[in-house]
């Protein structure tokens, strides 16, 4: 009888809720390592993403000069003018600049003074890396891209170089200079993004 009345006592005892304080430590643990990956790979998508952004706002700002060329302002049925893309990286402190010019007097290349409203910035935490011209890439600090009225085609200067068939501009990230992107512009008045 005392094993039956035993029995029953616990029978009516409630069964225990909620979790023990080790299985909280281990959800919040799991939640916490969760988080921080999406946290670290969020932040890599995010650079990604600009830096896409950034190759992409080059190629329109190179594109846009190449309209402005086109539509070049006549004076007595004369053409005047150039317009293009100026970029100079042989220094620390241009390599996330370019200019918009305005060639004046028709040599196709970027002289002092010809700069069209202000310089061109991309995005602190990325640079222009590297600029190569023609298929061999051959390096180059300074480099232009200017585009003359009646055709599409780009004159390419970079550095010594006239006349190039094509120019790479590489654009990195200044904390991983493995992620980068390319704006190439070919003398036929092309431009792509890679």
């Amino acid at each position: 009888m005392f094993l039956f009345y035993y029995n029953k006592k616990l029978a009516r005892k409630s069964p225990q809720l909620g979790f023990s304080l080790i299985e909280l430590m281990v959800t919040i643990s799991i939640v916490t390592l969760v988080t921080g990956i999406v946290m670290v790979k969020y932040t890599s998508f995010n650079n990604v993403v600009i830096l896409k952004s950034q190759a992409y706002e080059l190629a329109l700002d190179i594109r846009a000069a190449q309209v402005y060329g086109v539509n070049a302002k006549g004076v007595n049925s004369l053409f005047q003018g150039a317009y293009g893309i100026y970029f100079d990286i042989s220094s620390s402190g241009n390599k996330n600049h370019y200019i918009l010019f305005n060639d004046l007097n028709g040599n196709r290349k970027y002289d002092s003074g010809e700069e069209i409203g202000d310089t061109y910035t991309i995005d602190s935490r990325f640079e222009i890396s590297q600029i190569c011209s023609g298929i061999s890439c051959t390096s180059a600090n300074q480099a232009g891209i200017a585009f003359r009225r009646p055709d599409f085609d780009a004159y390419i200067v970079a550095g010594s170089a006239v006349g190039e068939s094509q120019i790479d501009i590489v654009i990195s990230s200044v904390q991983n200079s493995s992620l980068s992107r390319v704006v190439t512009v070919y003398s036929s008045g092309q431009i792509s993004v890679q």
